[in-house]
């Protein structure tokens, strides 16, 4: 934290001197409010960076780009200072068919069922970001398999469209969280002996009991397994 001051002033500073464009990627980090509450040196670090990025603006008359997906948790001081506020929406129909056939070239092996104006009306709303992690999760799991299986299928970017749009809505969702039913479970654990015959008696010459293999044959009451309210 201590040589982001610095390292602030010395991009400007290389940015006058060959008339170079200043980019900032996920720029929140360094735009975003200041801490009123300052209990720690590090506290202290992060309001000494934004006054140094705020002072260095204002001397600065080349173009300035800042990158965010969270502009809302820009400090209002660097809001003020920013000329234009430039929002990329999603991609549309037509730009994620384009994405599709982008992402899944002659190079990837997939099977004849994969429909690209399919996959852009299931990817809706997902981003570019999102259907590139679609692509290499899928991928993932068609090199799992062996010979000829070993191609992206329509149902392996289904799988993982289904898990981003699930990501995206529960993952770091606070309503999600309170609002999830909470389950209680109740474990009964059982030995060999409260087994039936049948079942205790059965791969008996093996010096471990396969639980595994009888499990689906106990009596799933609740009083002997499990019981989810």
């Amino acid at each position: 934290m201590g040589e982001t001051p610095k390292n602030i002033t010395a991009a400007f500073n290389k940015a006058k001197e060959t008339d170079s464009v200043l980019f900032f990627d996920e720029a929140d980090s360094i735009l975003g409010k200041r801490l009123t509450n300052v209990t720690q040196s590090s506290d202290h670090g992060v309001n000494v960076s934004r006054s140094v990025m705020l002072l260095q603006l204002d001397k600065f008359d080349g173009v300035v780009i800042f990158a965010t997906n969270l502009a809302k948790n820009y400090d209002g001081a660097f809001v003020r200072r920013i000329l234009a506020h430039i929002e990329f929406e999603l991609p549309d129909k037509e730009c994620r068919i384009k994405l599709w056939k982008y992402l899944l070239p002659k190079e990837v092996p997939i099977t004849e069922d994969v429909n690209l104006e399919w996959l852009a009306n299931e990817s809706e709303e997902l981003a570019g970001g999102d259907i590139l992690n679609v692509v290499i999760s899928a991928a993932s799991r068609a090199v799992m398999r062996e010979g000829k299986a070993q191609k992206v299928s329509l149902s392996d970017l289904a799988e993982e469209i289904k898990f981003v749009r699930e990501a995206k809505t529960k993952i770091g969702s606070p309503h999600y969280e309170t609002n999830q039913k909470k389950h209680k479970i109740k474990e009964t654990e059982m030995k060999r002996n409260d087994l039936s015959p049948e079942l205790r008696d059965r791969d008996s010459g093996t010096e471990f009991y396969r639980y595994d293999k009888a499990i689906s044959e106990i009596d799933k009451s609740e009083e002997n397994l499990s019981e989810v309210d």
